[in-house]
């Protein structure tokens, strides 16, 4: 199901990229790739700070923050000084199929990254249609892979030699996610057991002590 939701949404972005032209969804693709890396490797790091990772959905906020900060930032730069001011003409097969096919890549991507941030947001991960669709593996298999290997690319292209891949990053937002789900479940099996009234000691036994003293003793 998440894998044909990815194509559905693809196929959109992909319809509506043919009829601006290569050169403009090109610039959007760039935005698109350069948010989500920036949102995967600076959103957990910001998550950290105390009060921002303490509020209820943290994690979630912050990297759609993060996003869509990121987005509007570079699309704003690049509609001033490259889209807004120039324009670049292609031959019309390339313009309409080549635009159509980075509009798929874009909308899959971001199709891709809202699925995380429902796999990281237990209160919708957890929820009963989801879990009937089989999301957490469907993302792990299709999702989780594709933007790692954005964020792999986007590494080789800046040519940063951090030992941090997409597929690490990835794998840490997961396991903080899995981790915490875990002490949650565990939580209510201690309060379970507290609230257990307190079994009563048995009785101890009086051990017999010696005989009293009489008067005779002392004759």
């Amino acid at each position: 199901m998440v894998f044909w939701v990815g194509i559905l949404v693809g196929a959109v972005f992909g319809w509506n990229a043919a009829k601006k032209g290569f050169y403009e969804t090109w610039a959007f693709v760039f935005n698109i790739v350069i948010s989500i890396y920036l949102a995967v490797f600076l959103g957990p790091i910001i998550a950290n700070i105390p009060g921002v990772g303490d509020m209820e959905y943290g994690r979630t906020l912050t990297l759609a923050a993060t996003a869509i900060a990121a987005f509007l930032v570079l699309h704003g730069i690049s509609y001033t000084f490259v889209t807004g001011q120039l324009s670049v003409t292609f031959p019309k097969v390339f313009n309409t199929v080549g635009a159509a096919f980075l509009g798929f890549l874009a909308g899959f991507l971001l199709w891709s990254f809202v699925a995380l941030l429902i796999y990281i947001t237990p209160a919708i991960s957890e929820n009963a249609l989801v879990k009937e669709m089989d999301f957490s593996s469907q993302f792990k298999q299709t999702s989780a892979p594709y933007i790692s290997w954005w964020c792999n690319f986007v590494n080789r292209l800046s040519r940063q030699d951090s030992e941090l891949t997409g597929e690490k990053a990835i794998s840490g937002l997961l396991k903080d996610v899995e981790s915490e789900e875990q002490v949650k479940q565990a939580e209510p099996d201690k309060s379970a057991k507290s609230a257990e009234p307190n079994e009563v000691a048995p009785p101890v036994e009086k051990q017999p002590g010696p005989p009293p003293k009489t008067d005779f003793e002392d004759i």
